[in-house]
Parts: C-alpha cells; sequence; structure tokens
C-alpha cells in the first residue's frame, strides 16, 4: 500500500486516523485513571472497533478492485504478524511480573492466558461474570483482552463472509447487510440491557458490540473519494470541515457527559457513537477536506502509531501501581509514572517486537542462516539458542509460578499485604474463615475502602443516630461477638480492627469481591448451620448490588439480627446500591443499616489516596460502627 495521504485511486496512508486513535486511547487511558472529568473514556474502544472497521474493510475493497480477488491467507498473515506478537510478548511479561510479584492477582491468571491465547478473552469473562467497571482491590491483569478478543473474532470470520457475499450479492446487497446486521446488534443490546444493573453482559459480548465493526465496514463499501479522477472540490472542503468539527465535538461530548451506568448507552448510545465515528472518518479520508491535516499532528499521529501497544501495556502498568498501595505516589506524580511507563513499554514493542517481524524480520533472520557458512552459520545457530532458551526459561517460569500461585499457603497474606492498609501481625489468624467452597477465602488484613457511618435501625423507627468522630477512637469498647461478616476488600482491610472491637467474629472478606459473590457467601451461611449470630453483610462497593439478590439474602437469614453496611466508593453505582440497600432494611424489622457512606463522606483522611480503601484510622471506625450496630 501506498505511505502516501492521498495516492491516485487507492486509500493510502491516512495519519489523521492514527490521530483519531490517538485521542481514542487517550480516553481509556484517562478513564482507568478514575479521572471524574472524562467519565465515558471507555467508548474510546467503540472509536477503535469503528476504525478497524474501516480500515479492514477498505483494504479488503482495495484488493478486490485492483486484483479481481483477495487473498484471506495473505490477510490473516498480515493480521498476524501485527497483532500477535506484541500480545504474545505481554503474556509472557505480565503473568511472570504477577507471580514474581503481585501473588495477589495470580489466581485466576491461568484461564485469563489462555483465553486471551485463543482470542475468547470476553466470553471467558462473561463466563466467570466478571464486571469491567469494577475497580475494588486489584483487577484482573488481563482484563483489558476482552476489546482484542472481539476485533480477533471478527478478523477471522468476517474477512471470508464478507468476500463472499461482496463477490455473489455485489456492493448495495453488502451495504445492506452490513447495516441490517448493526442495526440488530444495537437492538440486542438494548433488549438484553437491564436499567441500573452492572452492563457487562451487554459490554463484553461481541454479538453486542458488533455495530461498530459493522458501520464501520459499511463505510468502507459506500465512501471511497480518493478513487475521484477530478481535483479536490473547493466548495466540499469547508462543508466537511465543518461537519468534521461538530463529529469532535460530539465525541468529546461522549467522553465528557455519558457514564459507564448511563441506559442512554445502551439503548441507542453506542449506535449514535458509531455514526458519529463514520461521519468523522468519511471527512477525515475525504481529499477535499483540510481537517484531516489539522489534526494530524506529529505527537498524536506518534501516539496513534502505537496505539495498539499503548493499549495492550496500559492496564497492568495501572494495576500494578496503585496509589498509596503499590507506589507511594498521588496526583500528578503518579500520572507521569503512569504515563511514561506506558509509553515506554509501547516504544519498545514497537520498535523491536511489532516493526521487526511486521516488516519480515524473521524471514531475514532465516535467509542470512541459509546464505551462511561455518562459523558465520555457528554463531547465528547459537544466538538463536540463546533466544529460545530465554523464551522456554520464562514459559517454564509462568507455569511453575502458575502451578505453585494456587497451593501457597501464604497466598492470602501477600494478597493482603498488596492491598498494604495494616500489617498482618494486627491480625489473628484464628479468625480468619476458610470453610465455605469458593466463597470465603484466606484473608489478611489489607485493603479498606469506606469511611465513617451513620447508623440506623428501622425497627426502632428512630432516626439515624451518627458517629461524629474525626479521628479513630482511642479507646474503642469493646463488643464480644459470634457474628460472622461477609465483605469485600473493605471490610478485608478492617479486618484487624474488627477483631480488636469485636473478638469472637468470623470474618469472610475478599479483594475484588462483587455483592452477588458476597450474597452468596453470606446465604451459604445461613443455610448451611455455620453462622450461629448475626450477620454482618457489606454491601455495593464493587458494583452494582441488585435489590432482589439483596432481599434474597436477607429472607435466608431469617429472624435474625442483620447488620448491612452500604458502600462509599467514588463510582457510579454508589447511590443506586445505597438506594437499594435502604429499601431492603426498611423493609425488615430485624435489619440494621450502616450508613457508611453519609459518615464517611465528611472524612476523606481517612481514606489513601484511591478514595476507597481506608487508612487506619477509617478501618477503627468502620468496625466500631458495626459494632455500635450490633
Amino acid at each position: 500500500m501506498s505511505t502516501s495521504a492521498r495516492s491516485g485511486d487507492k486509500l493510502g496512508y491516512q495519519p489523521s486516523l492514527d490521530a483519531l486513535r490517538a485521542i481514542s486511547v487517550a480516553a481509556v487511558l484517562l478513564y482507568h485513571m478514575d479521572l471524574e472529568w472524562i467519565p465515558g473514556g471507555f467508548l474510546g474502544v467503540e472509536v477503535f472497533f469503528v476504525v478497524s472497521g474501516f480500515l479492514i474493510t477498505a483494504l479488503l475493497v482495495e484488493e478486490r478492485h485492483h486484483n479481481g480477488a483477495v487473498s484471506l491467507r495473505g490477510f490473516w498473515t498480515r493480521r498476524g504478524r501485527r497483532l500477535l506478537p506484541a500480545l504474545y510478548v505481554l503474556l509472557l511479561v505480565v503473568p511472570a511480573i504477577t507471580l514474581l510479584f503481585y501473588r495477589d492477582a495470580a489466581g485466576r491468571l491461568g484461564g485469563d492466558v489462555l483465553a486471551a491465547l485463543f482470542y475468547v478473552s470476553n466470553w471467558w469473562q462473561i463466563f466467570l461474570n466478571e464486571s469491567y467497571f469494577a475497580q475494588a482491590g486489584r483487577p484482573p491483569v488481563l482484563r483489558h483482552l476482552w476489546s482484542l478478543a472481539v476485533e480477533e473474532q471478527f478478523y477471522i470470520i468476517f474477512p471470508a463472509l464478507f468476500v463472499w457475499l461482496i463477490s455473489r450479492a455485489g456492493r448495495n446487497a453488502t451495504r445492506n447487510v452490513l447495516l441490517a446486521v448493526a442495526i440488530a446488534s444495537a437492538v440486542w443490546m438494548a433488549v438484553l440491557y437491564v436499567p441500573y444493573e452492572d452492563p457487562s453482559r451487554v459490554y463484553y459480548g461481541t454479538d453486542t458490540r458488533l455495530s461498530g465493526l459493522l458501520l464501520g465496514a459499511m463505510l468502507a463499501v459506500v465512501w471511497t473519494p480518493w478513487r475521484s479522477r477530478g481535483k479536490p472540490s473547493r466548495a466540499a472542503g469547508p462543508v466537511l470541515n465543518t461537519v468534521g468539527v461538530l463529529a469532535l465535538v460530539l465525541l468529546g461530548w461522549f467522553f465528557a457527559r455519558v457514564n459507564e451506568f448511563d441506559p442512554f448507552v445502551y439503548r441507542g448510545g453506542f449506535l449514535l457513537l458509531d455514526i458519529v465515528c463514520i461521519v468523522l472518518i468519511a471527512v477525515l479520508v475525504h481529499p477535499s477536506a483540510s481537517i484531516s491535516k489539522v489534526l494530524a499532528l506529529p505527537p498524536l499521529v506518534w501516539i496513534g502509531v502505537r496505539s495498539y501497544s499503548i493499549y495492550l501495556w496500559h492496564w497492568p502498568i495501572f494495576i500494578f501501581t496503585r496509589p498509596e498501595l503499590d507506589v507511594p505516589l498521588t496526583g500528578w506524580p503518579l500520572f507521569v509514572l503512569r504515563i511514561g511507563l506506558t509509553l515506554a513499554a509501547a516504544e519498545l514493542s514497537y520498535h523491536f517486537i511489532e516493526q521487526p517481524i511486521r516488516t519480515g524480520a524473521i524471514g531475514r533472520y532465516h535467509q542470512r542462516w541459509k546464505d551462511s557458512r561455518g562459523g558465520d552459520r555457528a554463531k547465528i545457530q547459537q544466538a538463536a539458542l540463546i533466544r529460545i532458551g530465554a523464551l522456554g526459561a520464562a514459559v517454564f517460569l509462568v507455569g511453575f509460578g502458575l502451578v505453585s500461585a494456587a497451593s501457597d499457603p501464604d497466598r492470602g497474606k501477600l494478597e493482603l499485604q498488596a492491598a498494604g492498609a495494616i500489617g498482618l501481625d494486627d491480625v489473628d489468624p484464628a479468625n480468619l474463615v476458610d470453610t465455605v467452597p469458593d466463597a470465603a477465602t484466606d484473608l489478611d488484613p489489607s485493603v479498606s475502602t469506606s469511611s465513617t457511618t451513620v447508623v440506623a435501625d428501622p425497627a426502632s423507627g428512630s432516626d439515624a443516630t451518627t458517629t461524629t468522630a474525626t479521628t479513630a477512637p482511642a479507646d474503642p469498647s469493646v463488643t464480644p461477638t459470634d457474628a460472622v461478616a461477609v465483605g469485600d476488600s473493605v471490610m478485608l482491610g478492617a479486618a484487624g480492627a474488627m477483631y480488636q472491637v469485636m473478638p469472637g467474629i468470623r470474618v469472610d472478606a475478599k479483594v475484588s469481591r462483587q455483592f452477588d459473590d458476597i450474597a452468596d457467601a453470606a446465604t451459604w451461611y445461613a443455610t448451611s448451620g455455620n453462622m450461629p449470630g448475626p450477620a454482618i453483610v457489606q454491601a455495593g462497593n464493587n458494583g452494582i448490588a441488585r435489590e432482589d439478590r439483596i432481599e434474597a439474602m436477607v429472607e435466608s437469614f431469617g429472624d435474625r439480627k442483620v447488620i448491612l453496611v452500604n458502600a462509599k466508593v467514588e463510582r457510579p453505582w454508589e447511590a443506586i446500591s445505597n438506594e437499594r440497600t435502604a429499601r431492603v432494611a426498611a423493609r425488615h424489622d430485624n435489619v440494621v443499616l450502616v450508613d457508611w457512606h453519609s459518615m464517611a463522606s465528611s472524612h476523606p483522611e481517612w481514606f489513601v489516596a484511591d478514595g476507597t480503601h481506608l487508612r487506619p484510622a477509617g478501618q477503627l471506625a468502620y468496625a466500631t460502627a458495626i459494632a455500635d450496630a450490633l
């Protein structure tokens, strides 16, 4: 393909599309940094889908136009050279780092790696009921590969179907089919979406995310202005530029105004964004539009060219650098560290892995070996053996670590140390729960996420009473109890304080636990005879808590006293989950609501930098609030 942006009747290289990729990947990175002013940054992935659908289909259309046929084998070979080397390196390096230094994240690593190798990461996460939007604790280090799986599935299946369809039905029919399937996918998303529940199923699913890829493909079928034989129209230029600017403004609006739990997103929002993107792409590739030259700033193009590597590496780097938990940084220093490491890793990947393989370095190496003799050939063989040995050692290290991680008796302590809020010596291991299959796990203090508390007893009919201490009590009262507490990393981090304030309590808490898992564990205790006293349940920190699940869990406790602790987490689902928790508590005389959110909101000093996990003073306040409710 030509390297010119305007190369006769070929599309040619379009630097403005790389600039659009740069804007999109920047939105994703900023979203994953939890910056409040870009709640819709996750939509950057959808822009990638539209651009990919357009460019891939344009390549197929151009090859068919110029050669009369399409080499699918050649297409898949080029895609493999472009995508797989960087992915395989990531799948060696990140698991190795995880197993050596971040064992708390190693629990499901084997399945995640296999899913990535077979391009089914999105369906694997749907199968595990993994929320894309839950961020408490340390999220899975390979979660972000879901989007690569969607694209790879598209690259494997779409080209053959497209070539068959356009060869037999023609351009117009192909356009209509692509449009119809894109709309059907968007409608299917709207049908499956349940308002104000976790939307991860429709977010991950290939079936619900085809609209962007297929509308991009449709644009490539119907829009080929680079084939125009005449000179670019001066009259068309201002119109195209105006439309392009408006499309960019709308794209910015999506990034700045939409959040992941907005029903609009899943009931036509993605489709509307796709339309905005194809309009913008149509402008950028038109010879008469000067906005493409304005957008193609060298820094943006540089980032866009490396956007694939940036996307691959940013997520594990962010997960390994949690503020005040993994690194003693917050704010701008943390921002600079994360972006610097991401760009450095992306540049190394692009320069030393992607480009050499993409341009045929392996073939040249093989040819050099064939042409060499004697000592030169021996040197080449020796260098190859060294590289193969290093690769084998890395594979062995990953495999050994995956096996040992599953059986390491200290893994629970390592998880808690990674959460890093309090020392392991503060917890009595005798009180750690390890009896619930697939629900309770090894514990120890580590991460916490909440603050102060308002305790309300609906049965008394009295107003909520608020704990007003601004620091942890110096000498908290002791409340012996036989209660069982079930929660997530918030409770896990406060476990030591809970044992101190409530001797005899049993704590079952886990990093990154979603409410459905909490409800399953709590229900198991209630129905298996393993809950002699009151029940304490943390609700809604890590993803939306469904009201029917809260209700069913509470009903499973019978007349037993139940303490529900609501959420204090700076995420869009906080208010929804807390409203549902309050409604359930108000319907049951045996339920006491600990309004952790109200008390915690006035004590930012109790939190570490992520605004979720607790410092020791916050942990003690959390434990004291629960003890008061008992």
